[in-house]
């Protein structure tokens, strides 16, 4: 081999890397969507998801500064890689609709010691069993992984999100109508950092509808008697969440 060729074929060689390791260490070959943490170089791999709005969070566990990657695949098509910062309060959120495709995820960290937490929620995902959300009352509350179903009432209601600690808490919502771009979901923080989202002339972070520096958040809507699924999307550390639906 010339040295030229040499030289080029070792150019290549980064951008090729990635591919030769994406699905092929599986320890899950027939994930839920609960959490799961996959180590440099493994995979899980849901079957098949939804033909709605999925909730997918992506949350870097090392406890050094080492950044992260993984690699999504989805019904034979390209790889979509996502970057996954150290040393962050919260998960990393992609909201999407991969049509009932399966769902394949890679950890393709470059440093062994980067753990990477996923997770993907909705309704019929059966990453876990959902508990009951009532109307009203003290709702329900969810600990880490775990989700709820209930009902909107046919007209305008709250829905809020409490968690008594200083730990930031994650919860994902899907219900209602889609917006714009198909998707129905809604991903809010609270004892987070700062104050985003509406109201506030802050954009949230990306994947984010809100976040609070208080520890309860209120949302109001009006879902004409939708669905309302709730799922607890903290890290394992985190306090239990408090879900309430009220009328108002």
């Amino acid at each position: 081999m010339s040295a030229s060729v040499a030289l080029a074929w070792a150019s290549v060689m980064p951008q090729l890397l990635p591919y030769a390791i994406i699905d092929r260490l599986t320890v899950d070959p027939v994930w839920t969507g609960a959490p799961l943490i996959l180590l440099e170089n493994q995979n899980a791999a849901m079957p098949q998801t939804p033909n709605g709005t999925v909730i997918f969070a992506y949350w870097n566990m090392s406890k050094q500064n080492n950044a992260g990657s993984i690699a999504i695949t989805s019904g034979g098509g390209p790889p979509s890689f996502r970057q996954v910062p150290a040393l962050q309060n919260q998960p990393y959120v992609w909201m999407n609709n991969w049509h009932s495709n399966n769902l394949s995820v890679t950890n393709i960290s470059p440093n062994q010691d980067t753990p990477i937490q996923i997770q993907a929620i909705g309704p019929g995902i059966p990453g876990t069993s959902p508990l009951p959300l009532p109307m009203g009352g003290d709702g329900q509350q969810l600990g880490y992984g775990q989700t709820a179903i209930g009902s909107a009432s046919p007209s305008y209601m709250q829905l809020v999100i409490t968690s008594n600690s200083s730990t930031t808490s994650i919860v994902g919502i899907i219900g209602g109508p889609p917006d714009t771009q198909g998707n129905n979901g809604y991903v809010i923080a609270v004892n987070y950092s700062r104050d985003t989202g509406p109201g506030t002339g802050t954009a949230p972070p990306e994947g984010y509808y809100a976040t609070t520096a208080s520890n309860s958040y209120v949302m109001t809507l009006n879902w004409n008697s939708a669905v309302v699924f709730a799922a607890n999307l903290s890290s394992m550390n985190a306090t239990p969440v408090q879900i309430i639906l009220r009328q108002l």
